[in-house]
C-alpha cells in the first residue's frame, strides 16, 4: 500500500514539471518593444504557468538582467503580471531561421516570387517605411491588405511605383530632394493647384524621386495640330484627345482652365476620350453666375432691421458700415447631386434621412440662418450667398464657385469643409482680402502664410494649454499628477499639460508624472500628497483601466482629497456615475453646449418652430450659429477692417468660446476651451 502511495507521487510529480516543461517551451516573445529612460525593453505579459527562468530563456536574457529591470517582483508570478524585458538583438533558432513571419491576416504564399519585400525592425513604423522607399503610406497599405499593425520580423511588401506615360503637353519630372509643391510650381510656371489636378497621388505628400506631370511649353503634338476645330455662339468644340488634359488644352487655347471648367457644365475630374469641350472664344463672356447655378443654392435674401449700438473695445473703433448690404458666402456640402430625385419604389426600403449626405451639414446651414435673422433684428442688412461645396477631394464644384464673379465682392466666406477644396478658396480668399473660416480642422497649417484664414477650433495644444490654465487658476496650490497608461498613449497631450502647469503653478515640484504601465497602483499612490488637494489627470482612454482606476481612488478620497480630470471621450463609457460625482470629476473639451443657458433654450425653440427638429451638437447646429452670430456681428461693428480686432472680441457662443490669436506671418487660432465638472450629477461650466 504504501508502494502504491509512493509510486502515485512520483508519477504525479513527473506529470506535472512534464507539463511545466511544456509550458515554459511555448512562450512567445513580446513584439511591443517601448523606451523608458533612454532604454529598450520587451513588453511581456506573464501567462499562466510561466516562470522567470523560462522566460528569461525566450528573451536570451539572464534572470537577474530581469530583476534589474524589475525590482519589485517575486519568485511566483502572477498571471496577466507586467515585466519590462531588457531589449537586444534575438540570435535566429533553427525554426525562426526558415521563414521570416508573414503580415498578420496575409498568407506567405501571398507574396509572389520576385515581389520587393522588407523585413520589419524594432521601433519601425509605415510612414518609416514610406521615406526609405519614397512611396506613399496608403500605396504600402494598399500592398499589404489585412495588416493594420507592424510587428518586429514581419515580411510586408513594398510594391513597385508605376511609372507614369508621355502625354500630349505634359513632360515627366523626378522630384530631388527637399523640393516643395510650391518650388516646383514655380519652376514650371503653373499654379499648385494645377500641379496636384495633374498628379492627383500629390494630394498624399511629395516624395524625393517620385516621377510626376509637369508641362511642357516646348511640344505642340501632331494630334493638337490636326485637332478639327468648330465654332458655336462664341465658342469652340474641342473633341478630348487620348491622354489630353485639362492643361494642356487650355495651354493650346491660350485661355485658363477655370474658364473651360465654367464653360462646361458636369464637367468631372478627369477627361474622357472625345468629350466635347466649349472652349471661350477671345472676347467671349463666360456666365460664370450661371454656371454656378448647377452646383449651388444662391439665397440672396436680404434681411435688416434697427442699428445696433456701438461696442467699443481697445484698439479698435466702431464704424458705421460704409455700404448698405454685407456679402456672406456660405460653402457647405450639401451633395446635391444625390438628393436630385424622386424615389418612387417600395416605401419600406427609403433611406432614413441621415444615411443621405445631403443631411451631413443642413443644421450647420440652419444654426447659420438663425444666427443671420438674430443679427437682422439688430440692424444688420446681409446677403446670404450659399453654395453647394465640394465633399471629400473633389475639386470640380470648388472651382466653378470661385469662377463667379460675385465671389470677389464677398465681405466673408465660412467654409468649405473639406481640406483640398479649402486650400483652393484659402488662396482665393488672399488675393482679394476677404476672410475665411474654417469651421472644423484643426490643423495648424492651413493658417500659415495667409493673414485671411481663420481657424474655429483650436489645435490640441491650444486645447490643453487652455484647459491647464483654468485648472491651475482653481487649484493653485494643490498635488497635480499627470497618469497615462504607457509610455506612448497620450504622450504629446501629457506633454503639453505637463510644461503648462509647471510654468503656471507657483512651484514645479507640484506637478508630478506616472506611467501606470511601470509601477501599477503603487505608483499612482505614491505620487500623491496626503492632507492636500490633489489633481489626478487621468490621459487614458482604456475602457477596462478607468473603472478600476476610478474606484481605487474613490477609496482612497478621504485621505488624499482627490480631484479627477477626465477625457470627453469619457462620457460615452459605461461607468459608476457616483465615482466621478465624489471625485469633482472635471472635463475639457472644444464643444459644450450648456441648456441652462436662457440663450440655448431661445435658440431650440426657435430651431423647432423653423425647421421643426432639435438641432443636434454633433451635427453641427450650434456651431453654425456661434461661427455665423460671431463673425458677421464683428464685421457689422467694426466694417472691413474687423479680422484685426478679433483677437481682443472674447466671445462664449452657445457650444464654443471664442479667444483668437493672431500668428506671427499668418492667420488666427480659435484657443477657446470649455472645462466643466459634475456638480450635484450635472455638468457646471468652469470659468
Amino acid at each position: 500500500m504504501v508502494f502504491k502511495r509512493i509510486l502515485f507521487r512520483l508519477l504525479f510529480l513527473l506529470c506535472f514539471l512534464s507539463n511545466l516543461n511544456a509550458q515554459e517551451s511555448v512562450i512567445r516573445r513580446s513584439q511591443v518593444v517601448e523606451t523608458y529612460r533612454g532604454k529598450q525593453y520587451y513588453i511581456h505579459f506573464v501567462e499562466q504557468g510561466q516562470t522567470l527562468h523560462a522566460i528569461s530563456q525566450a528573451y536570451q536574457v539572464t534572470v537577474d538582467d530581469i530583476r534589474q529591470a524589475n525590482p519589485d517582483i517575486t519568485e511566483v508570478l502572477r498571471n496577466d503580471q507586467l515585466l519590462m524585458i531588457p531589449y537586444k538583438e534575438l540570435q535566429a533558432t533553427p525554426s525562426s531561421a526558415k521563414k521570416p513571419e508573414s503580415p498578420a491576416g496575409l498568407p506567405s504564399v501571398g507574396i509572389d516570387r520576385g515581389q520587393k519585400t522588407h523585413i520589419v525592425a524594432p521601433k519601425e513604423t509605415w510612414y518609416a517605411l514610406s521615406r526609405q522607399y519614397k512611396l506613399g503610406v496608403k500605396e504600402l497599405i494598399a500592398a499589404n491588405p489585412g495588416v493594420d499593425t507592424l510587428r518586429i520580423g514581419m515580411a510586408v511588401i513594398i510594391p513597385e511605383r508605376e511609372q507614369p506615360e508621355a502625354r500630349p503637353g505634359l513632360k515627366l519630372y523626378t522630384v530631388k530632394a527637399q523640393e516643395t509643391l510650391y518650388g516646383i510650381s514655380r519652376a514650371h510656371g503653373i499654379s499648385v493647384d494645377d500641379l496636384v489636378s495633374l498628379n492627383p497621388g500629390l494630394s498624399n505628400g511629395l516624395q524625393t524621386g517620385q516621377v510626376i506631370y509637369v508641362p511642357d511649353h516646348q511640344q505642340v503634338t501632331q494630334q493638337e495640330a490636326a485637332q478639327p476645330l468648330s465654332r458655336k455662339d462664341g465658342y469652340l468644340e474641342h473633341r478630348v484627345g487620348r491622354k489630353e488634359t485639362l492643361y494642356s488644352i487650355a495651354r493650346r487655347y491660350g485661355v485658363k482652365m477655370s474658364d473651360i471648367v465654367d464653360a462646361n457644365p458636369g464637367l468631372g475630374g478627369s477627361l474622357k476620350k472625345n468629350e466635347i469641350l466649349l472652349i471661350p472664344m477671345p472676347g467671349a463672356t463666360i456666365q460664370g453666375s450661371g454656371r454656378a447655378k448647377e452646383d449651388s443654392v444662391v439665397l440672396g435674401r436680404d434681411v435688416h432691421a434697427d442699428p445696433l449700438p456701438a461696442q467699443v473695445l481697445p484698439g479698435c473703433t466702431p464704424v458705421v458700415p460704409a455700404k448698405g448690404v454685407f456679402n456672406l458666402a456660405l460653402l457647405i456640402p450639401f451633395s446635391l447631386e444625390e438628393a436630385d430625385s424622386v424615389y418612387t419604389g417600395d416605401p419600406l426600403m427609403l433611406k432614413q434621412p441621415g444615411e443621405y449626405r445631403s443631411m451631413d451639414f443642413i443644421q450647420f446651414y440652419e444654426g447659420a440662418l438663425i444666427a443671420a435673422d438674430d443679427l437682422a433684428e439688430k440692424g444688420m442688412n446681409v446677403r446670404i450667398h450659399v453654395y453647394d461645396a465640394d465633399a471629400g477631394e473633389g475639386m470640380a464644384k470648388t472651382r466653378r464657385i470661385l469662377a463667379n464673379p460675385e465671389m470677389e465682392n464677398m465681405d466673408l466666406i465660412i467654409g468649405p469643409f473639406f481640406a483640398r477644396s479649402f486650400e483652393a478658396v484659402a488662396a482665393f480668399a488672399s488675393k482679394h482680402a476677404i476672410p475665411v473660416i474654417n469651421p472644423l480642422s484643426q490643423r495648424a497649417e492651413i493658417i500659415d502664410d495667409n493673414v485671411y484664414v481663420v481657424k474655429a477650433q483650436p489645435s490640441g495644444w491650444s486645447m490643453y494649454n487652455g484647459a491647464a490654465q483654468v485648472l491651475a487658476g482653481r487649484f493653485g496650490d494643490a498635488n497635480f499628477v499627470v497618469m497615462r497608461r504607457n509610455d506612448t498613449e497620450k504622450a504629446s497631450m501629457a506633454e503639453v499639460f505637463t510644461a503648462s502647469l509647471r510654468k503656471l503653478l507657483p512651484s514645479a515640484s507640484q506637478v508630478k508624472e506616472v506611467i501606470y504601465s511601470q509601477s501599477q497602483d503603487a505608483g499612482l499612490m505614491k505620487s500623491m500628497v496626503p492632507g492636500k488637494t490633489n489633481v489626478v489627470l487621468m490621459l487614458t482612454a482604456d475602457k477596462a483601466l478607468i473603472p478600476a482606476l476610478l474606484r481605487r481612488l474613490n477609496d482612497a478620497r478621504e485621505e488624499y482629497g482627490i480631484v479627477v480630470v477626465g477625457l470627453p471621450e469619457w462620457e460615452g463609457m459605461e461607468m459608476d456615475i457616483n465615482y466621478l460625482q465624489q471625485l469633482n470629476a472635471h472635463f475639457f473639451d472644444r464643444w459644450f453646449v450648456d441648456y441652462t443657458n436662457p440663450e440655448v433654450t431661445r435658440f431650440i425653440s426657435t430651431f423647432r418652430e423653423r425647421f421643426v427638429g432639435d438641432p443636434e451638437l454633433s451635427r453641427y447646429a450650434y456651431l453654425g450659429y456661434d461661427i455665423t452670430a460671431y463673425f458677421l456681428g464683428a464685421l457689422y461693428i467694426y466694417g472691413p477692417g474687423y479680422l484685426k480686432c478679433i483677437p481682443e472680441l472674447e466671445s462664449a457662443g452657445l457650444s464654443n468660446d471664442f479667444r483668437f490669436y493672431k500668428h506671427e506671418g499668418g492667420g488666427y487660432e480659435n484657443t477657446g476651451v470649455t472645462v466643466y465638472r459634475l456638480n450635484d450629477f450635472t455638468r457646471e461650466i468652469v470659468r
